[in-house]
């Protein structure tokens, strides 16, 4: 995987890998290889022999690179065999800081039309997928404050408590802490719907439906080229883990879902997931050497 230890990505392909080991009675290796933003990995795997040997476990940095690089080492689609998705984490949460005087999202957004050039958002890493849920939320607002980049979360929400920077999107888990002490104030999640962990927050469809959400994902890819039998016992031993209620747990509490998406509606996922990336690229002028 392209991926650290330790974080979300390496957690959840470590539990899946626990359950493999027991569905396909064989050993089964998870190794970390880091670098360009999941590229590193995604290319090794591209090369590799399509016998379901060697697996990719991707995530949204897959078709997201591709949209916003110049180069890519790897066709995000052409060069795999869609597998399984593992999940969705849509939960992302559009916090303010004590600059905004706005009690809620609907005040929020009425008073960022109104003077579109009135609130600063903070970036918590250009090019990832919580910049390109800013662009959507600004984009489809049609607001036009500055963007004030950070190399990384944990920064950002640094000066948006401070009242430097007025908004940022962040991750929940991320966020929650500040969220309990009252440093920041949360106004929507970016899921679906209401969360069951925090059902005091709206979701962004209710105050600003046209605002398009974007959703992190993760999911196992092979190489280009795998026989049908390969795919098909790799996702059901691949689903069966999914229904243990530790993973459920794990990506409940994260404030992800697990779709069912059979590998070709999985494949359809991508696409549409490339087109998204390459639209919201192309219209906040996003583009990473």
């Amino acid at each position: 995987m392209g991926a650290s230890p330790g974080g979300t990505t390496d957690t959840l392909a470590r539990d899946v890998s626990e359950v493999l080991r027991e569905k396909l009675g064989r050993t089964i290796a998870v190794e970390n290889r880091a670098g360009a933003g999941g590229n590193v990995a995604a290319q090794y795997v591209a090369r590799s022999a399509p016998d379901g040997g060697t697996l990719l476990v991707a995530f949204t940095s897959h078709t997201l690179n591709a949209a916003i690089m110049r180069q890519v080492p790897y066709r995000p689609l052409e060069d795999f065999t869609p597998v399984a998705l593992l999940a969705q984490l849509s939960a992302a949460v559009l916090v303010v800081g004590p600059s905004v005087r706005e009690g809620d999202l609907a005040g929020f957004v009425a008073a960022a039309r109104a003077r579109p050039d009135r609130y600063s958002f903070a970036i918590g890493g250009v090019g990832s997928s919580l910049h390109m849920q800013t662009v959507l939320f600004r984009s489809a607002l049609g607001l036009s404050g500055p963007e004030v980049p950070f190399r990384g979360t944990a920064p950002a929400l640094v000066d948006v408590v401070a009242g430097h920077v007025d908004a940022m999107f962040a991750p929940l888990d991320v966020a929650g802490p500040l969220l309990s002490d009252g440093k920041v104030r949360a106004l929507a999640v970016t899921s679906r719907s209401r969360l069951p962990s925090r059902p005091d927050l709206p979701s962004l469809s209710e105050a600003a439906p046209q605002v398009q959400t974007a959703a992190a994902w993760f999911g196992v890819l092979g190489p280009a080229g795998m026989p049908l039998p390969v795919i098909a016992t790799l996702y059901e031993a691949i689903r069966a883990a999914l229904r243990t209620p530790r993973i459920v747990e794990r990506i409940v509490h994260a404030g992800g879902e697990v779709p069912d998406l059979t590998p070709a509606q999985f494949g359809e996922f991508l696409e549409r997931d490339l087109a998204l990336w390459i639209e919201t690229a192309r219209t906040g002028k996003v583009e990473v050497q």
